[in-house]
């Protein structure tokens, strides 16, 4: 392994329980960290999105969790962080599956459990030196590439981003340098939130169609809807002012008056089919206005494929959710009639025998 020195590397702590905190601050001291900033809250370390990011950022995700991980997302998608691609690792007393899914889909590079050894410490700030994985950007999505194996479909680039942490602790660090893999590496990253942004409202505007024009709009496709004003937002805040891309603007806002123009129809009542139309064409409209090179023909080809993989997702899902409860069902109904056979006190009195035919029976007469 390389002698890497730390002298130059900056890190954060953020960390509600005071001991650990120590333990993760004596060892990164005894790394010769240059400097090593504790917070007791993410609330408190809010600045670290828009003052200078560090190199290193370890995060807990055992106090307020929902915290933990806005703080997690903000970093890694906001437009104007420092240094969205600084390595985060996550910390743990309880490494729940729910918890594991929460990393991954947040942006972190890695999660550490506690109680950790200092060995254990080093060996992830190596391993994020060494074997760092690419980033990948979507609509909603920005850090190191979470698939295991390629899929099918259009293929989503992957970007070297770049690391501080490394280019530090190998000698590599030159300002001017980094100025450069930052900018490039943004302007990455604002290209492909803009074209991943529209392919997403056009996919949520394609996939409520049906769903819109049913007499009673479906709640699925209004609730389908009411994320494109989301997406365009984070769109929008991506464009510069003025300039050649004007008009993308303008497109970006008239979806998004539409979108909600629907949703107000449908509280109301049925929906205006031409309306729901409109939104489908200037959806596309907005796809191929922000990614022109590409054909429009191919791109919305593209989009219908990956709704009917979604409805197909969602019908598998649901057949599943059912055998699962025709299978709780039937348990359920067999363990009673165990329970009824073994308990035969419980067991309902057997039925009196019909007399043989032919047979007379006399009733008793009431007394006098």
């Amino acid at each position: 392994m390389p002698d890497y020195d730390f002298s130059q590397v900056d890190a954060a702590i953020i960390d509600p329980q005071v001991n650990t905190a120590r333990v993760f601050r004596d060892v990164l001291g005894r790394m010769s960290f240059r400097r090593i900033e504790l917070f007791d809250s993410v609330k408190s370390a809010v600045g670290l999105l828009s003052a200078g990011t560090p190199d290193l950022i370890l995060v807990d995700a055992d106090g307020d969790v929902d915290e933990a991980f806005r703080f997690v997302r903000a970093l890694r998608n906001e437009p104007n962080v420092p240094n969205s691609f600084t390595g985060l690792i996550v910390t743990t007393w309880a490494p729940t599956p729910a918890l594991l899914a929460r990393v991954a889909n947040a942006g972190a590079d890695d999660l550490l459990l506690k109680p950790v050894s200092p060995k254990q410490v080093k060996d992830r700030i190596i391993s994020l030196i060494e074997g760092r994985k690419g980033f990948v950007v979507t609509a909603d999505y920005t850090g190191p590439d979470r698939r295991k194996a390629p899929r099918e479909g259009t293929q989503v680039p992957v970007l070297d981003a770049p690391n501080t942490l490394r280019l530090k602790a190998s000698g590599q660090w030159a300002q001017a340098t980094v100025r450069g893999l930052m900018a490039e590496a943004n302007g990455f990253v604002t290209t492909q939130k803009r074209m991943r942004g529209s392919i997403q409202v056009a996919f949520l505007a394609e996939f409520a169609m049906p769903g819109l024009c049913r007499p009673t709009p479906e709640r699925s496709a209004l609730d389908h809807i009411g994320r494109i004003g989301g997406f365009i937002d984070d769109l929008l805040r991506r464009l510069p002012d003025g300039g050649d891309l004007a008009h993308i603007e303008t497109v970006a806002k008239s979806v998004k008056r539409l979108a909600e123009k629907l949703r107000g129809q449908a509280d109301q009542g049925a929906v205006e089919a031409d309306d729901v139309a409109q939104l489908q064409t200037m959806a596309r409209a907005l796809m191929q206005g922000v990614d022109p090179d590409r054909s429009l023909t191919v791109m919305t080809r593209e989009v219908t494929s990956a709704v009917t993989g979604y409805r197909a997702r969602l019908e598998q899902m649901a057949q599943a959710k059912a055998a699962a409860a025709a299978t709780a069902a039937a348990a359920t109904a067999a363990a009673s009639a165990a329970g009824a056979t073994e308990n035969p006190a419980t067991a309902a009195p057997p039925a009196t025998a019909a007399p043989p035919a032919g047979t007379t029976t006399t009733a008793s007469a009431p007394g006098p």
